[in-house]
């Protein structure tokens, strides 16, 4: 793949990369035979209550998946021994890789299948009684009447996801006062929320927005808030100035904007403030798809008296499948005054997971996720680098700069540089001159053309935080918003994210 040699720096690197990879993708394997197992525990309890033919044919699936993973398990824990045990060497490297890859794709393939083999025997409105025959499978006797008797109310497979990601993903001295809801995606988990604070009437004074918001979001708060204030997430001071003059009712903003700006406003500041100094009841709605479990804004509220209304939503589209990308989720968290009626928003609005959908996420492992995570930042920060670099050292080239966080020249560095994780994406942005649709598509085709002469990995196409490097024309058909080209960065290990550097390079070089 690549055309330089590997330093002995550059090998250790991607050896500890693979050791990391190893890890993940045994967590992933272990956690669905686990699933598996607790399937198979749950109809052996019921099994009465399950059609005989039926009992058999899904005890045998779970079964035949359960070996299938012990069979992964068995390569992988051989591949550590073997790393454990060795040098660095690209033979190594190029054996883990394999595995690694063979495994992804049996995980990637089959998680929606274990989720349906999960839910198999359950009904969508279970019975909580019965005179002969149960129609609850698994759930027979957990089924309460008018609470879990219907799933797109509520169910048990949403539950044991949400208490899982609570209890990895919040932190908070006290938890139990933090409800937590699992959605059908990340947009349903907004709408949720939207209709709440709209059919609760809870703009009674200015609601502010963030101009860089996600342009979906601002598209639905725009029509449906009469008194509303755009306001700059990078200048955190005139924000602070704007909250005292207008006392907003509601504030919309992303802690990690996905547009052509990349913003990381300075939230643990402008919280402080809402928490200490507000009048009057504030609901601060964080879109926190961007940073996930790197913001941490509930331990700073829980047990004061505070007018902050905080409520929290994130995709699990991102980073929470770790690079499976087979189901849409999202989950919102909330604390303070009657937050705790959005459980009822998303009854009435419909927007509940569903229970396959749920029974086919992994578990949360905050461990994994944090190292996930940074790979993602360490990948893009060295891409981001590298090619603001040869923008200064090019400037008569069509590309004004790189958009990310981590860069001095950003203006939420001083924010990104306290945090440990800033991004795993970058926008480029091209001269005015140059800033057009046409130039982008230009662009995008050149870069995939590249990959392919050049057998570099690389695809085009939406979403970000997952194993492979995308790029991406974002926004093309979503007026009024602008488009730009993201790069959302993978996690590719060191010797080939470094061949992924070099792609983009050549490309800067070429390009007119």
């Amino acid at each position: 793949m690549q055309q330089y040699p590997v330093s002995n720096a550059l090998l250790q690197d991607a050896h500890t990369d693979c050791v990391s990879d190893l890890e993940e993708v045994l967590y992933l394997s272990q956690d669905s035979k686990n699933r598996l197992l607790r399937f198979i525990r749950d109809i052996t309890k019921t099994k009465k209550y399950i059609a005989p033919t039926t009992f058999i044919e899904m005890k045998e699936t779970a079964e035949k998946y359960i070996a299938a993973c012990d069979h992964i398990i068995q390569k992988i824990k051989a591949c550590q021994h073997a790393f454990s045990h060795s040098s660095p060497s690209l033979l190594l490297i190029s054996k883990a890789n394999e595995i690694k890859q063979s495994s992804y794709e049996f995980l990637r393939v089959h998680q929606t299948l274990f989720g349906a083999l999960v839910t198999s025997t359950d009904w969508q409105s279970p019975s909580y009684a019965h005179s002969i025959s149960s129609q609850a499978g698994r759930e027979t006797g957990l089924i309460y009447a008018t609470i879990n008797d219907y799933k797109r109310d509520q169910h048990w497979d949403a539950h044991r996801y949400e208490r899982a990601f609570i209890k990895e993903n919040i932190d908070s001295f006290v938890k139990f006062p933090i409800p937590v809801l699992a959605t059908s995606s990340g947009m349903s988990a907004f709408t949720t929320i939207l209709n709440y604070l709209l059919l609760e009437h809870k703009a009674t004074r200015p609601v502010f927005l963030g101009k860089s918001s996600w342009f979906q979001n601002k598209f639905l708060i725009k029509p449906a808030f009469k008194n509303i204030i755009e306001f700059d997430e990078t200048d955190t001071e005139g924000i602070i100035s704007a909250i005292k003059i207008h006392e907003p009712s509601i504030m919309f903003i992303d802690s990690l904007t996905n547009s052509p700006e990349v913003v990381i406003p300075n939230l643990p500041r402008i919280i402080d403030y809402l928490i200490r100094d507000s009048k009057k009841e504030t609901y601060l709605v964080i879109d926190n798809t961007g940073l996930s479990i790197m913001l941490q804004p509930f331990k700073k509220l829980l047990g004061k008296h505070s007018k902050l209304r905080l409520i929290v939503f994130e995709s699990l589209n991102k980073y929470h499948q770790f690079g499976l990308d087979r189901v849409t989720g999202g989950i919102i968290t909330s604390y303070g005054g009657d937050t705790l009626n959005i459980f009822h928003y998303r009854v009435h609005s419909g927007t509940n997971i569903p229970d396959a959908t749920a029974a086919s996420l992994p578990t949360p492992n905050r461990k994994i996720l944090l190292a996930r995570l940074k790979r993602h930042q360490r990948n893009a920060l060295i891409i981001a680098q590298a090619l603001q670099s040869w923008i200064d050292a090019h400037p008569a080239s069509p590309f004004e700069k790189i958009v990310f966080p981590r860069l001095s020249n950003h203006p939420s560095y001083p924010t990104a540089k306290t945090l440990p994780f800033a991004s795993s994406y970058f926008a480029i942005q091209f001269k005015q001159l140059y800033q057009n649709v046409p130039t982008y598509e230009r662009f995008v085709t050149a870069v995939m053309k590249s990959a392919t002469k050049n057998h570099v990995n690389l695809v085009a196409g939406s979403t970000f935080g997952l194993n492979q490097t995308r790029i991406y024309l974002t926004a093309l058909r979503s007026k009024p918003a602008i488009p730009f080209i993201r790069v959302a960065v993978g996690t590719e290990d060191r010797i080939a994210i470094e061949a992924i550097k070099e792609l983009f390079t050549n490309i800067f070089c070429t390009f007119r």
